[in-house]
């Protein structure tokens, strides 16, 4: 039998450091070794130097290879270092070394199988540190094999960069380059040389950073610890992925490393807000609540917050019917939202569902407005749309509506006290957005009930692109963008069904409540979201809980202000909003969208159009739906589309706008001259 060897690169292949970039802890050591007074430079100046001084000592070394004894020798000679002093600080470097490497999980099992099979392991690294160091941090991180060799490039003068070390470790281990194989990460080094010395390879790229990661740990505008430690945590939550499914691994992927830092980021800020006001107990609202809540339980746990963490049962379903004690404006808001846009499925059936009444209730005023029952189920056109408000004011609707909600009331302040929301615990309410109307709905709720907090209740939200007239002493906190600043028309409100594709709970929609004895339990539209569970939603949530895990593992609460954390959001989240790689838009714009509130009208959230529906896009701007993510579908497409939607995006574009302007002018001639032949 021909004998195998395996050999495996060490640093980015089997070991991968918490900083984005291997540099980046020359940096952190600078800062240490100024608290120490062993220098008395800025942090960026020392990691420079510190780079410098490799150069320099493999640029006099015989073999172009420097240990790193020989780097600070440079070192010491250009900070005036003792002997002493030197070692002090190759101490503290290879000890920040160790305390930031992590095994990569992938490798670490591949290693342990090959272990099993008796196959023969060995390791090589380009490194200026010892053989000893190295092998201990390889046995700290629980990828050493016992009875393996290891080859660094500092002690033996050889490296992979220059093709050198692959003949000495197939002498040393006394085999032909057939039969060695080489698992690493350099293209350079574990690829390209291998190749030429003729020795059998296995690309492993997984460690490096991805191109969210990368725009990350690039950002200059963000502090060099805080950059490199959340795009660190990315990785590091990447590589943890278990994902067999390559659609699985997408979802996993990118919630790693754009979706998670932004979820994190408003969660992290929900318990400072909440901890700046006393509030000492947070309810997550259904259904978008149930990620942050997770999230909240591990920031809480890892960051010491004594913050009560809650999960609410409620929707506008649940909440917006039994509030109501008249119907004025605010409450046919809610009863004809959607209506106007004629894209979206609306029936008599779909609005009467709203308010929980039967058409068969109101068949008479149906009746005297043209709506026999064989029209019910029938998506209205929109001159019937238009007759919605009349009926709804009907006198005997109205009366029906109110005392139905008062009927439903009861159940929902059941509810609400069951969850201690009148124990006298100051609370705070959680919530994605838009505009703060649900809150109100609640919060009168509440009033009715007579536990309405006299200070009023906080409402805390990523956004308010659209912000209400709160109701009494009310408050709404907005994260990430607010209908007073100057981003209300930011990218994000235009696709922020992706946003809430981000939220996604396991379970439907809250409809109402029941009592079942003593006990008040939801009502949910399904007891599983099978389309959202079926796509990844575990996936997602998992990546994002791993997140939470790693970044508050090796960075301090202090350390993730709240404005670093909007920046990395708004940088992760443009990317991927207006950037999408083809498999993320084929697999996040393949997600099941529901257009309307009683989920009975759906499609995909970013559906593969036909070129001739591109056109019709990109030269009237009329689209198929209203919550669509457009640049999924440009990105699902093909090349022609996505030059046409490249056009469309460019506001600018002379000859677009000449276009539109031409075909508006004949539509108007067309029917002019329509209209006179009539």
């Amino acid at each position: 039998m021909v004998r195998k060897v395996y050999s495996f690169d060490v640093f980015e292949t089997c070991l991968v450091r918490v900083w984005a970039k291997p540099s980046d802890l020359f940096w952190v050591l600078g800062e240490q070794l100024n608290q120490q007074k062993l220098i008395d430079i800025s942090a960026d100046n020392w990691q420079h130097m510190r780079i410098k001084a490799e150069s320099l000592a493999r640029e006099v070394s015989k073999t172009g290879e420097a240990n790193v004894e020989q780097i600070y020798q440079q070192l010491a000679h250009l900070l005036g270092w003792s002997t002493t002093q030197a070692q002090q600080a190759i101490h503290k470097e290879i000890a920040l070394e160790l305390a930031s490497l992590r095994p990569v999980p992938a490798i670490q099992k591949r290693i342990q199988a090959l272990q099993k099979a008796n196959e023969r392991l060995i390791y090589m690294s380009d490194m200026y540190l010892s053989e000893e160091t190295i092998r201990t941090f390889l046995k700290e991180n629980n990828v050493w094999t016992p009875g393996s060799s290891l080859y660094v490039s500092s002690e033996i003068g050889m490296s992979k960069g220059n093709g050198k070390l692959f003949p000495h470790c197939l002498g040393q281990e006394s085999v032909k380059a057939s039969q060695l194989t080489h698992i690493g990460d350099n293209f350079h080094s574990d690829v390209k040389m291998a190749k030429k010395q003729r020795v059998r390879v296995e690309p492993f790229t997984q460690a490096h950073l991805n191109c969210y990661e990368g725009k990350i740990a690039d950002a200059t505008q963000l502090p060099l610890k805080f950059r490199s430690l959340l795009a660190g945590a990315s990785r590091l939550t990447r590589l943890q992925s278990q994902e067999t499914s390559p659609d699985k691994q997408v979802i996993w992927d990118t919630t790693a490393s754009a979706i998670a830092p932004m979820l994190f980021g408003f969660v992290h800020w929900c318990l400072v807000e909440a901890q700046k006001r006393g509030i000492q107990r947070l309810y997550f609202v259904a259904r978008d609540g149930q990620i942050l809540q997770k999230i909240a339980q591990v920031i809480c746990q890892k960051w010491g917050y004594t913050i009560e963490c809650r999960y609410l049962y409620g929707s506008r379903q649940a909440w917006h019917l039994p509030a109501f004690q008249e119907i004025g404006e605010f409450e046919l808001f809610w009863i004809l939202f959607g209506t106007q846009h004629v894209t979206e499925f609306v029936s008599i059936h779909s609005i009467c569902n709203r308010v929980s009444i039967s058409p068969e209730q109101i068949k008479e005023v149906l009746s005297r407005y043209d709506f026999p029952a064989a029209k019910w189920d029938l998506d209205l056109k929109p001159h019937e749309r238009d007759l919605l408000r009349q009926i709804f004011t009907e006198k005997e609707v109205t009366e029906l509506i109110i005392s139905t909600a008062a009927s439903y009331r009861e159940k929902v302040i059941g509810y609400f006290r069951q969850e201690g929301l009148d124990d006298g615990v100051p609370f705070g309410y959680v919530d994605v957005g838009w505009s703060g109307r649900t809150q109100c709905s609640f919060s009168k709720l509440l009033s009715i009930a007579g536990f309405y907090p006299e200070s009023g209740v906080c409402g805390i939200y990523f956004a308010l692109p659209h912000r209400l007239k709160p109701f009494k002493n009310d408050s709404l906190l907005a994260y990430f963008d607010d209908a007073d600043n100057l981003y209300k028309d930011h990218y994000l409100w235009q696709y922020k069904c992706l946003l809430e594709l981000f939220f996604a709970a396991d379970h439907g929609s809250t409809k109402g409540y029941d009592q079942c004895g003593a006990q008040y339990i939801p009502i949910l539209h399904s007891a599983k979201n099978e389309e959202a569970i079926n796509w990844g939603l575990y996936v997602m949530q998992g990546a994002a809980i791993e997140f939470a895990e790693q970044i508050t593992t090796n960075l301090s609460q202090q350390e993730c202000p709240t404005e670093l954390l909007i920046k990395t959001a708004e940088i992760l989240l443009k990317e991927l909003v207006l950037n999408p790689s083809r498999q993320e838009a084929e697999i996040f714009g393949a997600f099941i969208f529901y257009e309307n509130l009683t989920e009975n009208s759906f499609y995909e959230l970013a559906p593969n159009y036909s070129l001739t529906d591109w056109w019709s896009i990109l030269l009237y701007d009329k689209h198929l739906h209203i919550h669509v993510w457009v640049p999924g579908s440009a990105a699902r497409s093909n090349i022609i589309v996505r030059k046409i939607f490249q056009l469309r995006n460019n506001s600018k574009n002379r000859k677009l706008l000449k276009i539109r302007k031409f075909l508006g002018e004949f539509k108007r001639d067309y029917l002019l001259k329509a209209t006179k032949t009539t």
